[in-house]
């Protein structure tokens, strides 16, 4: 018997298939299929419905029995959405979660209710990704009264509703719209009142892990699923990601790098609201038990690396041999970068100084600093961020966070972890899993039709790598972080 978790990312959608140990027995992967118009991105929901259709057919070619899946759960990207007519037809395209066509709306929504008054209730930080504004945008761009009889489904919820015909979504799902209470755990009156939308104009709301049926005999001859197969509700991929990593109990912390770093924590309740909003993070409902999740990331993490790769490093090696010279190169250079320091703000400066026009700098050049130690360097800088973030964090919730979970491609690079595990004084786990996503997701299924008792019997059972700091590097460290922490307190004040 097998459960089926898909992930519906920005850059690639992807089903796997896994057994009962949370051994990998399928995949398949299509990359994302995004169009333009004059408006910005979107992706056209015809095609997202048969490319799942495509994904579910070859996992089904590379087994026998297709009712040999038990169950499956949907991760997708969040905030991303589109609304459907009474019908069930799309009255228009899905807009991405970084389409930047609603910064108006954005705008129009902070004269309606300030910005604290939106984190009280949403524990979101407002800016113009979330799934309100897109909502907003529909209201002023499409001409017709859509609110009537109609429905905003998210992504995942857009699936679940042509696999199941049911309309729902899950906590950690809805939190993303800016239109739900996390503390009342339904939507938000007052945040529908200023839409001027109805409550029936959303999907009903269930905690992640809930089975909302099973798979219709039309979607059954569409996907090749039998229609004996559970479909349960997942989540935000980052946190079903959280939950494949081993994301389970407070004092645990997920670091996930890709392009940009994603850094999760959960805890048992909201006390600290006002702590959490002062210090920038946000927060919602996690996909497990009954946690919360603590969020934030740095904005250009992997970036900054494929950045000096593009401008100082051979583009005519492949990329495999290009990263294992860049680990060579770094190792070239000691402790504390020849006195160099980088600032990582290629993409603007994260908490506690939060700032999008910040800029990356280079300090301390002098003619015996090397290649190899501003790549050194960016390897340290990116560290130091992520140190800092940290500590801000475990301020903001009184938990010792010492259980450090990496994953994504950064995970790969030995040296880039040792620099970060001597910087932060901490050990660093590096579970094996190459699909955090999508086993968080199956997980959620198996729990959803009671196969899976607890997630950490499986999770317990992959092998991992530890990561422990060295005493001497991390003095060197805590005398540069110093001095660090006064040039970045004024390099926070220059002019952008």
């Amino acid at each position: 018997m097998y459960l089926l978790g898909v992930d519906i990312g920005t850059t690639n959608w992807k089903a796997n298939l896994y057994d009962y140990n949370g051994k990998l027995i399928a995949s398949a992967k299509i990359p994302t299929k995004v169009n333009k118009d004059k408006f910005g991105d979107y992706y056209n929901p015809y095609i997202l419905w048969k490319s799942f259709s495509q994904l579910t057919r070859e996992i089904l070619s590379k087994i026998k029995s297709p009712s040999s899946i038990k169950a499956l759960s949907i991760a997708s990207m969040a905030e991303a959405g589109l609304i459907i007519d009474k019908f069930g037809k799309p009255i228009y395209h899905i807009i991405p979660w970084y389409d930047k066509r609603t910064v108006k709306q954005k705008e129009w929504l902070e004269k309606k209710i300030s910005k604290s008054n939106i984190f009280k209730i949403t524990g979101l930080n407002l800016t113009y990704i979330f799934s309100a504004l897109k909502i907003q945008w529909l209201k002023e761009n499409v001409k017709r009264d859509f609110t009537r009889s109609s429905k905003w489904l998210c992504i995942p919820d857009f699936l679940n509703y042509k696999l199941t015909g049911e309309f729902a979504t899950d906590y950690s799902i809805a939190c993303r719209t800016a239109l739900f209470d996390i503390k009342l755990k339904k939507w938000s009156k007052l945040m529908l009142d200023i839409l001027e939308i109805k409550e029936n104009f959303l999907p009903k709301t269930f905690p992640s892990g809930t089975v909302i049926g099973n798979i219709t005999p039309k979607a059954s001859e569409e996907t090749g699923l039998t229609t004996s197969t559970r479909v349960v509700l997942g989540g935000h991929d980052h946190l079903c990601g959280s939950i494949g990593a081993g994301i389970l109990e407070e004092g645990s912390l997920l670091d996930s790098i890709g392009t940009a770093e994603s850094i999760v924590t959960v805890m048992h309740n909201l006390k600290c609201m006002n702590k959490i909003y002062k210090s920038g993070f946000s927060v919602g409902c996690y996909p497990y038990k009954e946690l919360y999740y603590i969020m934030s990331g740095i904005y250009y993490s992997g970036g900054l690396i494929e950045w000096f790769i593009r401008e100082f490093c051979n583009k005519n090696l492949d990329k495999e041999k290009i990263y294992n010279k860049l680990i060579k190169d770094a190792e070239k250079s000691k402790t504390g970068s020849n006195g160099i320091i980088v600032f990582p703000h290629w993409l603007g400066s994260t908490i506690p100084y939060r700032n999008l026009n910040s800029k990356g700098a280079i300090l301390g050049l002098t003619p015996t600093v090397t290649k190899n130690d501003i790549l050194n360097g960016i390897f340290e800088g990116l560290s130091f961020e992520f140190k800092q973030l940290l500590e801000v964090m475990e301020d903001t919730i009184d938990i010792k966070l010492n259980k450090i979970i990496v994953i994504g491609g950064g995970s790969k690079n030995k040296i880039w972890l040792k620099r970060k595990s001597n910087i932060l004084g901490k050990r660093l786990i590096v579970p094996h899993i190459n699909e955090a996503v999508s086993l968080g997701a199956s997980l959620l299924a198996g729990i959803g039709i009671k196969d899976i008792k607890r997630p950490d019997d499986i999770i317990k059972n992959f092998n991992r790598k530890l990561i422990y700091p060295d005493k001497y590097s991390k003095k060197i460290y805590d005398n540069i972080y110093k001095i660090r922490d006064k040039i970045l307190k004024w390099k926070v004040d220059l002019p952008s």
